[in-house]
């Protein structure tokens, strides 16, 4: 298996294996390894999204494709979602925090939110289509790997 992810899709780097919140900073185990697969396929329009629900929101560490098209590029999300279903519309409030992913462990790093407590964890897929009356980013769950 090379370790570049060049328009490579591992399965268990979204399979959770444990979630919790280490000083206030929520976490999930995997068994593959998070940040390491990103789509391709898509272009700016998927990524990827490690979710967190928590006590003061939905936060995520998210991987999608640069702008140049040819590596994964991390950011962090503040979700506004009514429901983990395919095909929900995805919402954006400001987030503060930072991604960090290292070995096995994909994390959410607050700067302002104070967390207190990780509720469930979901590892996402989320593509991009046109926004309409219904959802104003455009932005839909498209698939849910795993959740804890």
């Amino acid at each position: 298996m090379c370790s570049n992810a060049f328009a490579v899709f591992h399965r268990e780097d979204f399979l959770i294996t444990d979630i919790g919140l280490n000083n206030g900073v929520p976490f999930m185990e995997l068994q593959g390894q998070p940040g390491r697969s990103f789509s391709v396929g898509g272009g700016d329009e998927s990524y990827y999204a490690y979710t967190f629900v928590t006590n003061n929101g939905i936060f995520a560490a998210s991987v999608a494709l640069d702008e140049e098209g040819n590596k994964p590029y991390y950011s962090v999300d503040h979700f506004d979602i009514k429901k983990f279903q395919v095909g929900e519309c995805v919402n954006h409030k400001t987030a503060t925090g930072e991604p960090k992913f290292s070995g096995k462990m994909a994390k959410y790093v607050p700067k302002e939110t104070i967390i207190t407590n990780v509720s469930k964890a979901y590892t996402l897929q989320i593509i991009a289509d046109d926004p309409d009356d219904d959802c104003e980013t455009g932005e839909h769950i498209y698939k849910i790997f795993s959740s804890k």
